[in-house]
């Protein structure tokens, strides 16, 4: 019985979905239709029930899911005890694109002064709900996230950093250049946006429902993946975002952008640091964490 498959099942039970459980899987829904109908056919009983609009375990999907757990506990334990024997000093980390631009590089050069025997770092970019799933699947260490209000983080250590302020930004060849605007001047413009499953999006989306609204009502959309080239395409005078001030404060004293806020709009999402227990890079782990307070000159202890 394939370990995945048992994954697979878990996460369809837990989003109530073959697609949402597809989505957050990375992969087709046929194909974790076809883990779920392999895992029935190995049981010899059905698992889920599909008559209804969501996805609900039947009584042998009760008993599976409840192994499924126990069998990937004790996987991801193995491979922890395995991965400490090479007694390498590792340390995975996830973090949004923002934070990634505006402060790991900072953050890293404190942390490798004082910790330059990390023979193994990786770090890479990724939505919240990305981040935390590697933080659950041992993919990642350490995570920094911006997100909403109702995250939820589960039985994951985490602790709160202080929170990013979003603004409007455009070049001042481009769209409005007063401080204060109407939503009404915003939408006459063509905006660029990353896709679905960033809190940027998450939080426009949230402002944009209260006034009963949605992207669609904007100009024009263009939906870039890159944060980067977002940001490349603002200064060309592309088009206006709404993104975190952290990340373009350097064209804003410049000059190069300029800022605008919306009356009534909520301009701050929440920011976290999430981890999971891990023998192997407990150490530094704490250590990175310990970085991360220091810069937003918080304490670690609190």
């Amino acid at each position: 019985m394939e370990t995945q498959y048992l994954k697979t099942l878990l996460i369809a039970a837990e989003e109530g979905s073959f697609s949402r459980a597809a989505a957050k899987l990375h992969l087709t829904q046929s194909a974790v239709s076809q883990r779920t109908k392999s895992l029935e056919a190995c049981c010899g009983e059905q698992l889920l029930d599909r008559s209804g609009a969501v996805l609900e375990p039947t009584a042998a999907g009760r008993i599976v899911l409840e192994g499924a757990r126990r069998i990937l506990d004790m996987e991801e334990q193995m491979l922890q005890e395995l991965r400490s024997l090479t007694d390498r000093q590792h340390l995975y980390i996830c973090c949004t694109p923002a934070f990634g631009m505006a402060h790991l590089p900072q953050i890293l050069k404190r942390f490798m002064q004082e910790f330059g025997e990390v023979e193994d770092l990786k770090f890479l970019f990724g939505a919240p709900l990305q981040a935390l799933d590697g933080i659950k699947n041992g993919e990642f260490d350490v995570a920094v996230i911006e997100h909403l209000a109702d995250m939820d983080f589960g039985t994951m250590r985490h602790m709160d950093l202080p929170q990013d302020e979003m603004i409007f930004v455009s070049s001042p060849t481009y769209g409005p250049t007063a401080h204060d605007i109407t939503l009404e001047d915003i939408q006459q413009c063509n905006f660029i946006t990353r896709r679905d499953g960033c809190s940027c999006r998450d939080l426009l989306s949230f402002n944009l429902k209260g006034t009963g609204g949605d992207l669609a009502d904007f100009r024009r959309v263009m939906v870039l993946d890159d944060f980067s080239l977002i940001i490349k395409e603002v200064l060309a005078g592309q088009g206006v975002t709404f993104i975190s001030r952290s990340a373009v404060q350097e064209y804003l004293d410049e000059g190069r952008l300029l800022e605008h806020h919306v009356p009534g709009f909520h301009c701050y999402r929440h920011r976290s640091i999430v981890a999971r227990e891990c023998e192997s890079s407990a150490s530094l782990k704490r250590a990175f964490m310990e970085s991360v307070c220091r810069h937003f000159e918080l304490d670690p202890g609190e």
